[in-house]
């Protein structure tokens, strides 16, 4: 991405320029990782969320309305165009709070982080001419996973509070809307102020945070910083103000999120919001969320391959681990059931089903092809009729069940109740065309009865009429 010059050819700003950075972001986007990548800089200092942007906005607006000058449609919003009086004012008034920050921690330029400051990106442009910005991005589905994990009890924080009031009783949904209206609102200033703006990912420096940050520090006009991947995870990080809370029981930069956005409902999110998404995600390199949304084989990375560096993760990058254990126990089960089985379940024992075993992240995936007729469980790449190339015959199987190796573990040795993993998707229910709920709970009944056995199957079981089937 090409960048405007401030005062050198080469488009880094002069080491005298005192204009601030600022992260354009959202929550749950990462923007806590990227604030301690700055401040742990020895040049760079950029503490917990100040909200300066929103108070720059106030400010605009209250001098604004004293000197008589046109305010803007939208109650609160930013005024157009400030006087310049009151730019000047508001310029004085910030470069004594954040000079004296500068000061007492030795360092040479302010980096704020604050959610929501695209809102005022013109604004902050009029107080500070030479501003930059830092376009931070997530895929969305990871965006509203981490959402969901954050608020377990219901949305709040974040800016969250006024999108589930527009969704009640469908958290994923509002999530979706908070993604597209921030990163609509950050794209938008990328498009205006191209020279302005430095586009990171979370998933680009989660990967490899020393390249990701050293071109960023470029960016803003300060020196390498070799080793700020491991240095960022000190004592010197200020704990008082917002942040992710996991972060403080964190001691290096790790992958271990991205992908896991892959068990959100996506038939949650309303079709023009999940068109609307896709559109603007194709544009920032992101794999769409589409009917095949975390279903078997699709690939780990929410990347678009071409705009990933290095080598992608692959879709299936190898067994699952634990698989081994998983098999023996889905095979001896399988067996125990005896002949039974297939009369208990008639015509759903006649399908042929995929029980899937896949990391949450790094694409480690295991298929069985579970034929309940013929009493036989395959892996997928000992399958007969491959014409997927994924071990399995698209036209064989009718229904698959997708979970976390951990997940299958827990339900297999009882810890964890079959249905309950399937309504909070740890496990995910995926049929292969068009589905009924009959067709789908007989299903399920008759994995509880395989798996568990279900406490009906045993009831049924031990009927004269029933147990006398072979």
């Amino acid at each position: 991405m090409k960048h405007e010059s401030s005062g050198t050819a080469t488009g880094q700003v002069t080491r005298e320029r005192r204009d601030l950075v600022f992260v354009l972001c959202m929550g749950r986007s990462g923007s806590t990782l990227l604030r301690f990548l700055l401040d742990a800089h020895p040049e760079l200092a950029c503490p917990p969320e100040t909200s300066l942007p929103a108070l720059c906005g106030q400010l605009a607006v209250v001098w604004s309305l004293i000197e008589g000058a046109p305010l803007a449609a939208e109650r609160g919003a930013a005024p157009p165009r400030v006087p310049g009086a009151a730019v000047a004012g508001i310029r004085r008034m910030l470069d004594e709070m954040t000079g004296s920050y500068l000061a007492r921690r030795g360092k040479r330029l302010f980096c704020d982080k604050s959610l929501g400051s695209a809102r005022v990106a013109d604004l902050l442009t009029q107080i500070y001419p030479a501003a930059r910005f830092l376009c931070l991005y997530r895929h969305p589905m990871d965006v509203i996973r981490s959402g969901l994990d954050a608020c377990p009890w219901g949305l709040n924080g974040y800016g969250f509070d006024q999108y589930i009031v527009g969704s009640p009783g469908n958290a994923v949904l509002a999530l979706a809307r908070y993604w597209l209206d921030n990163a609509t609102m950050i794209h938008a200033v990328e498009q205006a102020h191209p020279g302005r703006c430095h586009r990171v990912r979370y998933e680009d420096l989660v990967a490899d945070p020393e390249a990701v940050m050293q071109e960023v520090y470029a960016f803003i006009g300060a020196a390498p910083a070799p080793g700020v991947a491991g240095a960022c995870f000190t004592g010197e990080r200020e704990r008082f103000g917002p942040a992710d809370h996991k972060i403080w029981a964190t001691s290096q930069v790790s992958g271990d999120s991205v992908g896991r956005g892959e068990s959100v409902p996506a038939g949650l999110i309303a079709p023009p919001v999940t068109a609307a998404i896709n559109e603007l995600a194709a544009e920032l390199g992101y794999l769409p969320v589409d009917t095949d949304w975390g279903t078997p084989g699709r690939a780990a990375d929410p990347r678009v391959p071409d705009t990933i560096r290095g080598v992608a993760v692959p879709s299936g990058g190898g067994p699952a681990p634990g698989s081994q254990a998983l098999e023996e126990s889905l095979r001896s089960r399988l067996e125990a059931a005896g002949g039974r089985f297939p009369g208990q379940w008639q015509a759903c024992a006649a399908e042929k089903f995929l029980l899937v075993s896949r990391t949450s992240t790094g694409g480690s995936e295991t298929q069985w092809l579970v034929d309940v007729a013929a009493r036989t469980i395959t892996i997928d790449n000992e399958a007969d009729d491959d014409e997927t190339g994924d071990g399995t015959d698209d036209d064989d199987v009718t229904w698959s069940i997708l979970g976390s190796p951990q997940a299958w573990e827990a339900v297999l040795s009882g810890e964890l109740n079959l249905h309950a993993a399937l309504r909070h998707n740890d496990l995910r229910y995926c049929p292969a065309g068009t589905d009924s709920p009959v067709a789908s709970q007989t299903r399920i009944a008759m994995l509880a009865d395989l798996l568990g056995p279900g406490a009906w199957a045993q009831a049924d079981a031990a009927r004269p009429d029933t147990a006398a089937v072979s």
